[in-house]
C-alpha cells in the first residue's frame, strides 16, 4: 500500500512539474531562511549562557532620579557588594568589576615585546568564583588577592610568553607598573559582553596610596558593575527587596533631603545583551524587539510558503477529482485518501527540508558577512538542530497538508465521474489565503521601511556638533597625558590642523555624572539636579563647532587653568529654570569644591545614543585636569600629509605607544552597529518573504489563466480586446491588494509605533510609508500576474476553443 502511495505521489509530482517546482522552491527557500534565522537568534540569545551557573547570576543596576530626570544606570557603588555579603543571606557570592575597556588602553611590555591592550577588567577576589572560567594555571580563589596581580587568557599568554603554561609569577609592565601573572584561563568559548584579555586585581587601586575604593562605606560614587550569585532556592525578588531596605534605612533621610530618588534593580546575566535602556553600560547591545521582529519574519516566511502550497493544491483539485472518484469507486475510504495526500505533502516537505539545508549551507557565508558572525550548522554536535528539522517537517506538513487532504478527499465519486462535480468554497478559501499572504507582505514592507529609515536616521542625524573632521587619540598613560601641551603645540604648527583640545569623555558617550551646586534660591532646597560633566581645554567649543546660544566660550579667559569656568547646554538651563541670558555670570559647580562661573550656553547636542534623551551637561575647564582623550580638527584636503606629520610628533613623545587616530564620527556609528546589522538582516529576509509570496502568486495566476482558456477564446471571438481580457484576469487581484492594505496598515502602524518608543529621537510614521507599501505590492502583484494574463490574452482563440 505504501509503495502505491509513493508511486502515486511521484507520478503527480512529475505530471505537475511547474507547480511542484514552485512549491519545492518556496518551501526550500522558506526553510533555509528559518534555519539561518533560528541559528542567528540562538547565537544572540546565548550571550553569557556558557557560564555553568549563568541562570543564578544577576547584575545590580541603579535607578537614579532627581527633580528633573530619571535614569537607569548599569553601575553601582562598591557598597552594594559589601551590604550583600554582610546583610543579605540570599547572597552566595558578590563581585565588583571596573571596566577599563571604555575609552582606555594599557601599554604593556615584556622583554622586547610591546602591546596596546584594551580588553581589560579590574575585579575583586570573587570574580572567578562568580564567573567560573576554566583555570589552566593558578588558583581561582586567590588569583586576584594581591595588588597588581593579573589573570590572562590562554591566547594572551601565548602572545606574551609563546606558551600558556609555566607562566605564573612572570612579570609584565603595564603603564609603567609591574604586574605579576597569577593565573591563566581558557579562552572564552561563547558570546559575551564580558570579554577580556586581562583581569587585574582591584586591590591595585589602593596600592598607590589613593585608598581602596572597595572599602568605601558610602553609597557614592557609582563606579562598578556589581554581580550577585544567589544561594540555592533564594529568589532575586527577596534579594532586591532586602538591598533596598538597607539603602532606605542607612541613606533614606539624606536622599529625601536632597530630593533624590535612588533604588536598586536587578537583571539576569543573560538578559544584559538585550537591554538598550540602561546607561553607562556595555556597547553593542541590541533591542529585543528587533529579535522578535526577525522571529516573526521567519514565521511569516513559513506561513507564506505553506499558503502557496495550499492554494496550488486546492486550485488543482479539478485535475485530481476524477482520480479521487475512481479510487473511491474501487473501494478506497476517505481515511486512505487523507493518508495519501498527507504522504505527498510529507514527501515534498522532506525534499524541501533537504534542499533548505543545502541552501542554508550555501548562503551562510554571505549571511555571516552581513551579520558579522561565524555561524555554522552542527548536524550532530547540537542537541537542537535535528529536532528543529523534524519540527519543520511536522509543522509544515500539518499546515500545508491538512486542508488539501480534507478538501480533496471529500469529493463525491458519482458527481465527479458524471462530470457534475463543482468545487464549493475552494475559491473563497483561496482568496482568503491570498489576502492573508498580501496582508503579511504589506505589514513586512511597512515595518522594514520604518526600521530602515529609523536606523538610517539615528546613524546620520545631526548630533549638534561637527565630528566629521575630528580625530581622537587616546592618552592612555601618564607619559602621554603629561606630554599633551607639548604635542598640542607641535600639532598646531602643522598646516591643516585647525584646532586641538582634550576631554575626559568621548563626546558621543558622556558618562561622568555630577550633582549641580548653584547660588541659594536657584535650586530649591531638597532638590538635586544631575548633570553630565566634560572636562575640556580652552578651545574645546571651537574644536567641535558648538553653537553658542548666549555668552561666550572659554577662549577669552586667560585664567582658565586656575579658575573654574562652565558652558551649560540648554537642557541644563531648563533643569535649573534659567534662561540663557539669566544663566551667564551665575555661580555654578559640579560639586562644592568646583564652584565657578557660567560663561556661556551651548545649543543642545547628543551626549549618548539616540535611545536616550539629551541630559543636562556642563563643560568645565579649570584646575581639574582629566585628560583621557586628545581631539584634533584637521583639514580633510590635507589629511594624509597632516596625519604623517602628527605621527612624527606623537612618536617623539610616545615612542612606545603606536599612533592610532580614530574619527569621532566612527565612534558614533559604532553605537548603532549591532542594530544596523540586524536591520540589514531584516531587510534581506523581508525581501525573501515577498519573493516567495510572488512565486506562489505566479503559480496561482498561471493556473487560473489556464482554467479560463476557453472563456478567453470565446471573448476574443466575440470581439474583446487584449486590454479588457487582461483587466478581467487581474481585477480580482486588485481587490485583494486593496483589502490587504486596509487590514495591514493599522496593525503595522500600531506595531511600529510601539517599536519606535525605544528611541528618544525617532522619525514620524508618515502616510508615505503605507503608500509605498501599497504601491509596491500592487506593482509586484500585477507584474507577477500580468505575464500569464498577457500570454493568455495573446493566445490564438481557435486553439483556446479546442482546449480541453
Amino acid at each position: 500500500m505504501f509503495k502505491n502511495y509513493i508511486n502515486v505521489a511521484l507520478r503527480n509530482l512529475r505530471r505537475q512539474r511547474a507547480y511542484s517546482l514552485i512549491n519545492i522552491v518556496g518551501l526550500s527557500v522558506g526553510i533555509m531562511a528559518c534555519i539561518i534565522i533560528v541559528l542567528y537568534v540562538q547565537y544572540e540569545s546565548s550571550y553569557e549562557k556558557f557560564y555553568p551557573n549563568s541562570e543564578n547570576i544577576y547584575r545590580v543596576t541603579t535607578h537614579y532620579g532627581t527633580s528633573d530626570q530619571t535614569a537607569k544606570i548599569a553601575v553601582t557603588p562598591a557598597k552594594v557588594a559589601q551590604v550583600s555579603y554582610a546583610q543579605i543571606p540570599e547572597t552566595e557570592k558578590a563581585t565588583v568589576v571596573f571596566d577599563w575597556r571604555v575609552g582606555r588602553e594599557i601599554l604593556t611590555k615584556y622583554e622586547d615585546k610591546r602591546f596596546i591592550e584594551t580588553q581589560v577588567f579590574y575585579a575583586d577576589t570573587s570574580f572567578f568564583e562568580v564567573f567560573q572560567h576554566t583555570f589552566i594555571e593558578g588558583d581561582r580563589s586567590t588569583a586576584l588577592n594581591e595588588p597588581r596581580s593579573v589573570v590572562m587568557t590562554e591566547s594572551t599568554a601565548m602572545k606574551y610568553f609563546d606558551r600558556s603554561t609555566d607562566v605564573v609569577d612572570k612579570v609584565i609592565n603595564a603603564n609603567g607598573a609591574d604586574y605579576k601573572v597569577t593565573g591563566v584561563v581558557k579562552d572564552i568559548t561563547g558570546p559575551t559582553a564580558l570579554s577580556f584579555d586581562f583581569v587585574a586585581s582591584t586591590a591595585t587601586f589602593g596600592a598607590g596610596g589613593t585608598g581602596n575604593q572597595l572599602k568605601n562605606p558610602n553609597w557614592f560614587p557609582m563606579n562598578f558593575f556589581t554581580y550577585i550569585q544567589l544561594r540555592e532556592n533564594a529568589t532575586i525578588e527577596t534579594y532586591t527587596e532586602k538591598l533596598n531596605a538597607v539603602l532606605e534605612e542607612s541613606f533614606g533621610e539624606q536622599l529625601k533631603a536632597s530630593g533624590t530618588e535612588l533604588y536598586y534593580e536587578t537583571q539576569s546575566l543573560t538578559d544584559m545583551h538585550f537591554n538598550t535602556e540602561i546607561q553607562a553600560d556595555y556597547p553593542q547591545k541590541i533591542s529585543m524587539s528587533l529579535i522578535y521582529s526577525l522571529l516573526a519574519i521567519a514565521g511569516f516566511i513559513l506561513l507564506i510558503a505553506c499558503i502557496n502550497y495550499i492554494n496550488l493544491s486546492t486550485a488543482k483539485s479539478e485535475k485530481r477529482a476524477k482520480e479521487v472518484g475512481m479510487r473511491k469507486v474501487l473501494g478506497a475510504v476517505r481515511k486512505q485518501l487523507i493518508i495519501q495526500f498527507y504522504g505527498e505533502t510529507i514527501m515534498l516537505t522532506l525534499l524541501s527540508v533537504v534542499l533548505g539545508v543545502v541552501l542554508a549551507e550555501l548562503f551562510l557565508p554571505s549571511f555571516n558577512s552581513i551579520a558579522n558572525t561565524n555561524l555554522d550548522i552542527e548536524y550532530f554536535g547540537s542537541s537542537y538542530f535535528i529536532p528543529i528539522l523534524v519540527g519543520f517537517v511536522v509543522v509544515v506538513s500539518l499546515i500545508s497538508g491538512s486542508y488539501p487532504a480534507a478538501f480533496l478527499s471529500s469529493f463525491r465519486p458519482v458527481k465527479v465521474l458524471k462530470g457534475t462535480h463543482q468545487v464549493k468554497g475552494g475559491n473563497l478559501f483561496r482568496r482568503i489565503l491570498v489576502v492573508v499572504q498580501f496582508t503579511v507582505s504589506v505589514f513586512l514592507i511597512v515595518g522594514t521601511l520604518i526600521i530602515y529609515f529609523q536606523l538610517d536616521f539615528i546613524r546620520d542625524k545631526e548630533m549638534g556638533y561637527d565630528a566629521e573632521q575630528v580625530v581622537a587619540l587616546k592618552l592612555g598613560d601618564r607619559t602621554a597625558r603629561d606630554s599633551y601641551e607639548s604635542m598640542k603645540g607641535g600639532f598646531q604648527g602643522i598646516t591643516g590642523v585647525e584646532n586641538v583640545t582634550y576631554s575626559n569623555n568621548m563626546i558621543s558617550n558622556v558618562q561622568s555624572g555630577w550633582s549641580a551646586v548653584m547660588d541659594e534660591g536657584i535650586i530649591p532646597p531638597g532638590q538635586t539636579i544631575s548633570f553630565r560633566g566634560m572636562n575640556g581645554d580652552i578651545d574645546f567649543a571651537e574644536t567641535f563647532g558648538f553653537e553658542i546660544v548666549a555668552g561666550e566660550s572659554f577662549v577669552n579667559r586667560s585664567n582658565w587653568k586656575t579658575e573654574e569656568f562652565y558652558l551649560l547646554n540648554e537642557a541644563g538651563l531648563k533643569a535649573v529654570g534659567l534662561t540663557p541670558e539669566e544663566a551667564v555670570g551665575k555661580n555654578f559647580g559640579l560639586n562644592p569644591s568646583m564652584m565657578g562661573t557660567i560663561v556661556g550656553v551651548v545649543k543642545d547636542f547628543h551626549l549618548a545614543s539616540l535611545h536616550q534623551e539629551i541630559e543636562p551637561l556642563a563643560i568645565f575647564t579649570g584646575p581639574q585636569n582629566f585628560k583621557n582623550l586628545m581631539f584634533v580638527r584637521v583639514n580633510m584636503s590635507r589629511y594624509e600629509s597632516v596625519l604623517a606629520q602628527m605621527e612624527t610628533i606623537w612618536d617623539q613623545f610616545n615612542p612606545d605607544r603606536p599612533f592610532e587616530p580614530a574619527f569621532v564620527n566612527e565612534s558614533i556609528r559604532e553605537m548603532y552597529e549591532a542594530e544596523q546589522r540586524l536591520g540589514n538582516i531584516i531587510l534581506v529576509f523581508t525581501s525573501l518573504a515577498i519573493a516567495i509570496g510572488c512565486l506562489g502568486l505566479f503559480g496561482l495566476a498561471s493556473y487560473l489563466a489556464e482554467k479560463k482558456t476557453k472563456e478567453i477564446g470565446i471573448r476574443k471571438v466575440l470581439g474583446a480586446d487584449i486590454g479588457r481580457i487582461i483587466f478581467m484576469l487581474s481585477k480580482e487581484y486588485i481587490r485583494i491588494i486593496v483589502i490587504s492594505n486596509v487590514l495591514a496598515w493599522p496593525v503595522a502602524y500600531y506595531a511600529m509605533n510601539q517599536w519606535l518608543q525605544g528611541f528618544a529621537f525617532q522619525i514620524d510614521i508618515g502616510w508615505y510609508f503605507f503608500a509605498i507599501a501599497g504601491l509596491a505590492t500592487a506593482i509586484v502583484a500585477m507584474l507577477t500576474v500580468s505575464y500569464q494574463s498577457v500570454k493568455a490574452a495573446l493566445s490564438n482563440p481557435i486553439k483556446a476553443l479546442r482546449y480541453e
